[in-house]
């Protein structure tokens, strides 16, 4: 549970999504023809052969866009900004060398602007990382949190208590604090160089949070998955790829161990249809408790997870996509009043603005997004009340906003509201929050 809660706070690394399809407009189309039109009528102006180039590009027409801007170079072969971009098109293709050909032409061109220079340099680095079978990338994010409830203590003071009313210490009920929030992910491919795409993928990720005041909620998680990719129906499917994999972590509260988790599951993502792609994951973790000597009932948590989920993102336009997503949880402990069914349902709506204040070609992204929960234990705890089986829903809302500052960094704005109803007064809360940070890609 603590995991969950984790992996939902703001600011949290989540995996590195794929990339967005293209969706052509009605609009994007009627330009596309009318500069193909146009070029027809005016062969030889370059202007009107990079319009046309640029459209090609919107509506997904790379080969197009290729033929144009070679033509560019046969009437005027002093133009590394083309070369530039025949280069980055060859790129997007997967034919590397040709990429770099054509980078490395532009960066030889005399008098090239310094911004053509940056951006060939950039790509051309691109190209030797993905030509080598070992491919590694990273995101760190570093940013402060505040939250009104940041130990999650019930909203009141009155409990129940052996199934008799009972009073809570003003300490203990939700107590606001600001604290800092890190997360480091870590991505490696290493390229088997066989058909289908088949690789080893492995992630590390790792997420940490430090109080100033509510030091009993501090958390470090430390998680690892591993194992091979392959694309899958080849010709049948576009993009469909099934990864099995192992897994394992640890997640400490207050410094203190809580669990040791290890486990196996299996995934899948596939492009059902232009715009529109599925993913779902399967696992099962044993989670291994031990009492310790400030949590001297944390054995009982000891027991095994299964956990399925799954997601579908469509791409309304260039620049909306709506995401969904469900899940299923069933954690059976050693103690049966510990053990859970967790249902989920989520919506998302993100789309991008492009803003260039901080970063020429940067876009702005607003996501807006909500989480339902219901959780049912198996059998109701006698320390609490004997007669009352727990039982609770959680709504979790979530505001935020990135804000590129250069091709790596963001900056990161978010508010979110978590809150719990509870069959009993002990479990229910609500925590309000805001989270301003910056993250970095390498």
């Amino acid at each position: 549970m603590l995991l969950a809660l984790a992996a939902a706070s703001p600011g949290f690394s989540q995996p590195v999504q794929q990339q967005p399809v293209t969706v052509v407009t009605e609009d994007v189309e009627r330009a596309y023809d009318a500069a193909f039109q146009e070029m027809l009528r005016r062969p030889a102006d370059l202007d009107v052969l990079f319009k046309f180039a640029n459209l090609a590009v919107r509506t997904g027409d790379l080969e197009g866009a290729i033929s144009v801007l070679e033509r560019m170079l046969l009437i005027d072969a002093n133009l590394p900004r083309v070369r530039l971009e025949l280069g980055v098109l060859y790129f997007r293709l997967g034919s590397f060398e040709t990429a770099r050909t054509y980078l490395q032409s532009a960066l030889a061109t005399p008098g090239i602007p310094d911004d053509v220079r940056a951006r060939a340099q950039q790509f051309l680095a691109e190209v030797e990382a993905r030509q080598s079978p070992s491919q590694l990338s990273a995101e760190i994010f570093a940013g402060l949190r505040y939250q009104s409830s940041a130990n999650l203590g019930p909203t009141s003071q009155n409990i129940r208590l052996f199934g008799l009313p009972a009073t809570l210490s003003a300490n203990a009920v939700g107590t606001a604090d600001w604290g800092a929030i890190g997360s480091l992910q870590v991505r490696h491919f290493y390229d088997f160089g066989a058909q289908h795409k088949a690789g080893l993928e492995t992630v590390f990720t790792s997420f940490a949070t430090r109080q100033f005041q509510v030091r009993t909620s501090n958390l470090s998680l430390l998680e690892i998955t591993t194992g091979p990719r392959f694309a899958v129906f080849p010709g049948s499917f576009e993009d469909f790829s099934v990864r099995p994999f192992l897994t394992a972590g640890h997640l400490w509260v207050n410094d203190v161990p809580y669990y040791a988790s290890w486990g196996t599951g299996i995934e899948y993502a596939v492009l059902l249809a232009e715009g529109l792609r599925h993913n779902a994951n399967f696992a099962v973790r044993r989670h291994e408790h031990d009492d310790q000597p400030t949590l001297p009932t944390n054995g009982q948590f000891r027991g095994t997870e299964y956990a399925v989920t799954t997601g579908l993102q469509y791409q309304l336009t260039d620049m909306i996509s709506l995401q969904l997503s469900g899940g299923y949880t069933r954690y059976l402990a050693r103690v049966d009043w510990q053990s859970y069914t967790m249902w989920s349902v989520g919506a998302g709506l993100a789309f991008r603005v492009p803003v260039p204040l901080f970063y020429e070609d940067g876009h702005w992204t607003f996501s807006i997004g909500v989480t339902k929960q219901w959780w049912s234990y198996d059998r109701p705890d006698v320390t609490v009340d004997p007669n009352t089986m727990r039982t609770q829903d959680d709504t979790i809302l979530n505001l935020s906003v990135g804000i590129p500052l250069d091709d790596r960094k963001t900056f990161v704005w978010s508010a979110g509201r978590h809150l719990r109803a509870a069959s009993l007064p002990n479990y229910k809360f609500i925590n309000d929050s805001t989270l301003v940070g910056v993250s970095f890609r390498f």
